[in-house]
């Protein structure tokens, strides 16, 4: 037995002894309108997140908020605000961010900064209104200063310029033109960033968190998928996820060549509870979790992970994702 367990630690070893920093080739994924001309601060970011929608998606007030600025809104001034477009960036911590905000028109924005105004100067938030959009920095530390000064100066970058590995990564999100996505981004799983980024929005994380670190997962690209008619509460629980049947798909390079991400992904699919199931004409990992469906599958070095409300949009997404 002993002797076995020498054997398995040789060939991890010797397996992992063959990483390489495999190239990231773009792909063809169908990514939201206008994605090409959005930017964000030519800093340190801990991740991205870009949204566009035609028509425009209802979000209720309270998610411009902080909780207890939410819990102190008066009945009149709650309600639901109509988004086109939004860009955020965060630091290497979710408390500091930045984003621009598009509304459907200048009405629309002008209401929305009326929940904003009242702080647009504190010491931990700055905003400003140029309609239809508003741009806003929230933090106190020297990145959100630095920032702060990014976009009064108007020295922005555009995503791709921003971090190009990231951008060849979405690239590689799934090919759907008969739903495309809502939303897309990057964010860094090294730390408690992507725990701390969960914990925000009380969701599951599926045993995604222990699958990325033992494969050496350090950066995900992500997209999420729905109707453009669903409308965004103050709350991104797993009820929304359900209700509102919305998808999420991640890619991700380890930078193993892809016989080491298949063994890798093996080995640790039974610590999270995760099955072998026929997808096509591969196979695929498979799991559960209140109700919701999660699917796991290398295409070479690239590793994809979908949340979906049915087994069936899980599938669908993946197999658009590998197939060429």
């Amino acid at each position: 037995m002993k002797r076995r367990g020498l054997l398995g630690l040789f060939a991890i070893v010797a397996l992992l002894s063959v990483a390489c920093s495999t190239e990231i080739k773009a792909g063809s994924a169908t990514l939201p309108v206008g994605i090409e001309s959005a930017v964000v601060p030519d800093a340190e970011l801990g991740g991205y997140m870009y949204f566009s929608s035609d028509p425009p998606i209802s979000v209720t007030s309270e998610r411009f908020l902080t909780p207890s600025e939410a819990a102190d809104l008066p009945a009149s001034a709650s309600g639901m605000l109509q988004l086109s477009k939004a860009t955020i960036a965060l630091s290497q911590t979710p408390k500091d961010f930045s984003g621009t905000l598009e509304f459907v028109d200048n009405a629309e924005a002008e209401r929305a900064w009326s929940l904003f105004e009242p702080r647009a100067d504190s010491h931990d938030f700055w905003g400003a209104l140029d309609t239809p959009e508003i741009h806003m920095v929230h933090g106190d530390s020297p990145w959100a200063a630095d920032v702060k000064g990014q976009f009064e100066s108007g020295n922005l970058v555009s995503l791709e310029d921003s971090d190009p590995l990231a951008w060849d990564l979405l690239t590689n999100l799934p090919e759907s033109p008969e739903k495309p996505p809502l939303a897309v981004g990057s964010l860094t799983v090294d730390g408690d960033l992507l725990k701390e980024v969960a914990d925000m929005g009380d969701l599951q994380l599926f045993g995604l968190n222990t699958v990325f670190g033992f494969v050496g997962v350090h950066n995900v690209a992500f997209g999420m998928y729905a109707d453009s008619s669903l409308e965004v509460p103050d709350e991104l629980d797993e009820e929304f996820f359900k209700e509102s049947e919305v998808a999420v798909v991640t890619v991700s390079n380890p930078g193993y060549p892809g016989f080491v991400v298949s063994f890798l992904l093996k080995m640790v699919s039974g610590r999270v509870g995760m099955e072998s199931i026929e997808l096509g004409d591969t196979a695929a990992r498979y799991r559960t979790v209140n109700d919701l469906h999660l699917i796991v599958k290398n295409k070479g070095s690239l590793l994809y992970a979908v949340v979906a409300s049915t087994r069936a949009e899980a599938e669908r997404l993946v197999l658009s994702a590998i197939e060429d």
